[in-house]
């Protein structure tokens, strides 16, 4: 009997069945598999040599090394049949892992696949298919997660031989699979090798870092590592960046922590980035720039030392520029961390009120710019985002620096973002609204009217937010209500007011107010009245192109008047005059006080101005203008009346104050008059 058949009929006996051109059969348990053979060999040393000749045997058929590389069959418990590991059936070992736990095997074992394994770098699974795993990448699987290694030594030497000759893909796994396969005894000869490749090979920078970050290196080393990705920072690919950020930030130590954060702040254009990346491509989720900051977020909550470095340097740095994107976006990271949120707020305040030491740093136009720039990025972000925005409304005045950068933030994110976050800027403004504090709801009223006027169709679904603030207005003063009510007129009045629903509940309402006896809420019922009256009746409401009759012709039309919208109009106009005639004079003196100012500052249409000077100007002046002549007359009788204030001195009508004047009531001086014109 030759070795070859001896060596068969052992490894049979001991539960494996070798069948020519099929996969192994396994019939015992793997442990209980090694356990014979290893017993059978101590019986017989020389099985060592013959076993390990025969094993080269195997390995040595190009076309079906796949058999003794791949998870062998199973055996059924009468031996009838075989059945291939799929599923949800226990995973088997191929033969040659299973032949690797064997002591007396392994070295010789080992060595002979390190050296096959160039052999077959490129080819493809024995049945042709493209798809296969490759027979060296098999190879490779075997020697990963021993339970242990003899001569970790060899191994370890032996493949970083291989990894020098290797072509780059190959070179790829070999790395990957380093940290599964060397001892730890091992680390400090690895990582030398691999922080050369770094200079040497950089198109395999990822996989590299990705080994060294699961080693156990020198600080020289790491230092050395960290040196070649910063100077490669700027010629990376954009989907290496997160990687490359990821392990300059997890590998620094307290005391490099500063010098690397100014490195990577100066080198790390995220503008030119993403840029160039949306060139490329424009496929949103290959955008690179969510993970970069994904990246750098990961490592500053996991550690302080990170976060207290980069604050400081942000808060030492006076300067505006392309590291600015990337502050941003880090302060809002920190802020989310609530020992930081603090310090965040004073470097915040620092850099965007006017500090006599330092110009202003974040102005609004830069938040405005930024969220532009990376909606995806300030999504992610969002949280962090309003809780900033909301501070800054609680703490500035309205027209100070620092309620115009939350106005930007809120507007530019309100445009820029999605429903979700369009709907939790508009309650977060309602809240603040309702707080009380007077700077705090000027300021939220205020953003109110910038998204009313800049993004009109997409608050207008949110409108119910700033509805609910109707059922509070009597807390408010008579200014804010008027912002309110100008926000809620832009949105009724869309599209020439065709929404009739929000205009018609706006409608009863102000004419609940206006008929109600008490002033305070007759004050609230004018200025919402003019408020609609200043969306509905303006001349770029009123007024819409003739578009379908227009189409296909090359002249122009004039514009055309929106008949619905000027009914509306003056519904309103009739509304508020007739209630006036049963008020108060301080009531018509305000109506007086809100027509002449939206007249004077708004452009009403012109058929509108026409109603107001047939129907208001005219009753103004038969009630309390008259001509000097016929009102001195009048007058002198009592002898208190006379001429005063005039512009000119041929001036002939005269504002009749007296006649409504209570205190002229009050001397007798209208019983006079009209005796007197009773003669």
């Amino acid at each position: 009997m030759d070795s070859s058949q001896r060596c068969r009929e052992v490894i049979q006996t001991c539960g494996v069945e070798l069948v020519d051109g099929s996969l192994p059969v396994l019939h015992t348990p793997s442990t209980l598999f090694r356990y014979q053979l290893n017993e059978a060999i101590r019986n017989n040393t020389d099985l060592v040599d013959y076993m390990g000749d025969y094993l080269d045997e195997l390995l040595s058929e190009h076309d079906a090394i796949s058999l003794y590389l791949d998870p062998m069959a199973l055996g059924t418990p009468d031996d009838s049949a075989t059945t291939h590991v799929s599923g949800g059936l226990p995973q088997t070992e191929s033969l040659v892992r299973l032949m690797l736990g064997v002591d007396a095997l392994q070295s010789r074992l080992v060595a002979t696949l390190v050296d096959k394994f160039p052999e077959y770098i490129g080819d493809e699974g024995t049945d042709g298919d493209a798809s296969a795993t490759k027979v060296s990448v098999k190879i490779l699987r075997q020697l990963r997660w021993l339970d242990y290694v003899l001569d970790s030594g060899a191994l370890t030497e032996k493949l970083l031989e291989t990894l020098g000759f290797v072509p780059p893909d190959m070179q790829r796994e070999i790395v990957v699979a380093l940290p599964d396969i060397i001892s730890d005894s091992d680390n400090t000869q690895v990582s030398k090798v691999l922080a050369s490749m770094l200079k040497e090979t950089p198109e395999l920078m990822l996989p590299v870092l990705d080994t060294l970050g699961s080693l156990d290196c020198a600080p020289a080393l790491l230092q050395e590592a960290r040196n070649s990705v910063i100077s490669h920072l700027a010629s990376a690919e954009p989907i290496e960046l997160p990687v490359l950020l990821r392990f300059l930030l997890q590998s620094v130590s307290t005391d490099a922590a500063a010098p690397v954060i100014m490195r990577i702040r100066k080198r790390l254009d995220v503008d030119s980035i993403v840029l160039a990346s949306r060139q490329r491509s424009t496929l949103a989720d290959q955008s690179p720039d969510v993970l970069i900051f994904d990246a750098i977020a990961t490592s500053l909550r996991s550690h302080k030392h990170l976060r207290d470095a980069w604050l400081k340097i942000i808060a030492s740095d006076a300067n505006v520029g392309p590291q600015t994107t990337l502050d941003l976006v880090v302060l809002l990271i920190l802020h989310q961390i609530t020992t930081h949120t603090k310090r965040v707020e004073s470097v915040l305040k620092a850099k965007i009120d006017i500090v006599s030491s330092q110009p202003i740093a974040y102005t609004p136009a830069l938040f405005e710019s930024n969220i532009a720039r990376f909606p995806a990025v300030f999504s992610v972000y969002f949280p962090a985002l309003v809780s900033v925005s909301g501070w800054l409304i609680q703490t500035s005045a309205l027209g100070s620096q620092g309620a115009r950068v939350a106005t930007s933030i809120l507007v530019s994110a309100f445009g820029a973002m999605g429903m979700f976050q369009r709907q939790e800027i508009s309650g977060e403004l309602a809240v603040h609204i309702g707080s009380g504090n007077a700077n705090e709801i000027d300021t939220a009223a205020h953003i109110y009217l910038e998204l009313a006027t800049k993004h009109p169709y997409e608050l207008r679904p949110f409108a119910v937010f700033i509805k609910g603030l109707l059922d509070y207005v009597d807390n408010l003063d008579i200014t804010h209500v008027r912002t309110i009510f100008d926000t809620l007129g832009i949105l009724s009045t869309l599209a020439g007011g065709s929404d009739d629903s929000m205009f018609s509940d706006l409608y009863i309402f102000v004419r609940k107010q206006l008929s109600s006896v008490f002033p305070k809420y007759n004050r609230i019922g004018v200025v919402g009245t003019v408020s609609l009256l200043r969306q509905l009746g303006g001349a770029h409401t009123l007024e819409a192109a003739q578009a379908d009759e227009c189409a296909g012709s090359s002249m122009s039309q004039a514009p055309r008047v929106n008949i619905q919208a000027l009914r509306r109009a003056v519904q309103l106009l009739e509304m508020l005059m007739d209630s006036g005639r049963h008020q108060s004079w301080t009531f018509i003196s305000m109506t007086y006080d809100e027509l002449a100012h939206i007249v004077e500052t708004h452009g009403l249409h012109q058929q509108l101005l026409t109603w107001l000077h047939e129907n208001v100007s005219s009753k103004f002046a038969a009630q309390f203008l008259g001509d000097v002549e016929d009102l001195n007359q009048r007058y002198m009788l009592s002898g208190h009346a006379s001429v005063a204030l005039s512009l000119d001195d041929d001036e002939a009508a005269v504002l009749d104050v007296f006649n409504h004047n209570d205190d002229a009531e009050a001397s007798g001086l209208h019983a006079a008059t009209k005796r007197a014109n009773s003669d």
